[in-house]
């Protein structure tokens, strides 16, 4: 008799690869608990839920420590992106702490006026308040029988350090408001680092988008008089929320526990086209972002995670029969509105990753020779060292860590006689500083060396200088 939309129902599960692929942005922040129409929402009823973030495959040993992983950490892939490395490319970063950064100039910066005018206030108050006590010397806080500060207490953590003495950098309004929305938790010293959801991303643009278009059809549904309607977006809408809270969750990072002397953090980085990074940063860098692991701490436990996953399903599913069972003006509504979600979930994938996570905590920037970039427009002049080639990639990478131990744990030289001499020549070449040795000319010539001709290099008779690195074997070489 005319147009039906009972299809309306298949709309609404609809694109679970692309809501799969932001299911941790989204549940990375207390937006997760707004009552919304999402599509396909059982992408997030999962069975279990994941305890590690997505890791890169990619070769990464560090320089001093010895340390060899075959993945690259999830927040380290955003920072640079490993897929946007061509085939042989070479890149030197440099990665801090950004409040390191800010608190070595906080003593060389003036002080503005609002400042001045608020350590007056305080100072006024702090007389007033001595003149009123006196010299008395406040009172310690209450203590209960076992010792223990009863006014306060924090959230047991075995990878917990102990607070950092000297001045600490206070927290912004943006700063703020990220945590209260992406990590409502106290913030202390002695807290694991967490990376929070960016206050501005997509996500959280998006859902506050589809909240106001989730009431915008309830409320054409009351206007249509359509209850059938209104109970089905609502359910929907709900069950988002249960699901959200179920799934809500905070990406920590690993912290070190004490200020022990340690090897540098730096680390080398190999991917499979041959490209090669080399990241200069300290040890808790390194342990961020490389060594350590980014865990899921979620805001829930286990078994009231099932219960709400089955409370999610039924409201999921009866929703889905009511939709079916709305008006015609309703269904149109809200297949639009599946559609038009569907589109903007499917566009976010377009957008870098950064936009998604605050990694205001680091600083980073691209420190790469300028010997080590751009080489091919002079293969005129040296056509062998010029053009593009792992040997090539590989000479510079020891050039700037000037150091080959590594090499070998990475995988990235055959164990033969002639890449060992050619390496004991690359390590001493970059120790003396030649930055123009031919790397690629002499690895030919020893390539086309016999064992015996081997055994006259100076360089393969005399052992170098013992690498600490060495000294260290990861788990997999420990019998």
């Amino acid at each position: 008799s005319g147009w039906r939309l009972d299809v309306v129902t298949l709309l609404a599960v609809i694109g679970e690869s692309s809501i799969a692929e932001h299911s941790q942005a989204i549940t990375a922040s207390m937006m997760c608990l707004l009552p919304r129409i999402i599509p396909a929402p059982q992408a997030l009823l999962k069975g279990t839920r994941p305890l590690r973030m997505p890791e890169t495959t990619a070769k990464m040993s560090g320089v001093h420590s010895g340390v060899h992983l075959d993945t690259v950490g999830f927040f380290a892939n955003i920072i640079h992106p490993l897929d946007e490395f061509t085939p042989f490319a070479f890149k030197v970063l440099h990665i801090t702490h950004k409040h390191k950064i800010e608190m070595d100039g906080a003593h060389d910066a003036d002080d503005g006026w609002i400042t001045r005018l608020s350590n007056m206030v305080k100072g006024s108050k702090a007389k007033a308040n001595y003149e009123r006590n006196g010299s008395k010397i406040p009172a310690p806080p209450p203590h209960d029988g076992e010792g223990r500060t009863t006014s306060v207490r924090f959230h047991s953590d075995v990878e917990a350090a102990e607070p950092q003495p000297g001045i600490h950098r206070r927290a912004t309004m943006k700063e703020r408001m990220t945590n209260i929305i992406a990590n409502p938790t106290v913030i202390t010293d002695q807290k694991r680092p967490a990376v929070p959801a960016n206050l501005w991303s997509p996500v959280h643009i998006l859902s506050v988008f589809s909240v106001l278009l989730t009431f915008g059809i309830i409320g054409a549904a009351g206007y249509w008089q359509d209850g059938t309607a209104i109970l089905a977006v609502s359910l929907v809408a709900l069950a988002s929320s249960v699901v959200g809270a179920a799934s809500w969750w905070c990406p920590i990072l690993m912290h070190r526990r004490n200020t022990n002397q340690v090897p540098k953090g730096d680390v080398i980085i190999r991917t499979r086209e041959g490209a090669f990074l080399l990241v200069i940063c300290t040890e808790e860098v390194a342990r961020e972002l490389y060594a350590g692991t980014e865990e899921c701490e979620y805001r829930i436990g286990a078994r009231m995670y099932r219960a709400l996953m089955g409370l999610g399903t039924f409201l999921l599913m009866v929703s889905v029969i009511l939709l079916g069972n709305c008006t015609w003006n309703s269904q149109l509504f809200v297949g639009a509105s599946y559609v038009v979600l569907n589109g903007l979930y499917w566009a976010m994938g377009l957008l870098p990753k950064r936009l998604f996570w605050d990694l205001s905590r680091y600083e980073w920037k691209e420190v790469t020779p300028d010997d080590a970039k751009d080489t091919e427009s002079n293969a005129a002049e040296d056509p062998l060292e010029n053009i593009k080639s792992f040997t090539r990639t590989l000479w510079f990478a020891i050039r700037e860590t000037q150091r080959t131990s590594w090499v070998e744990k990475n995988g990235a030289a055959p164990s033969s006689p002639q890449w060992r001499a050619w390496l004991a020549e690359a390590e001493k070449a970059a120790k003396n500083n030649n930055r123009k040795w031919p790397a690629v000319a002499r690895k030919n010539e020893i390539m086309r060396m016999s064992d015996a001709e081997l055994e006259t290099l100076k360089t393969f008779e005399v052992p170098l200088e013992k690498d600490p690195a060495e000294q260290v074997a990861p788990a997999t070489e420990v019998q």
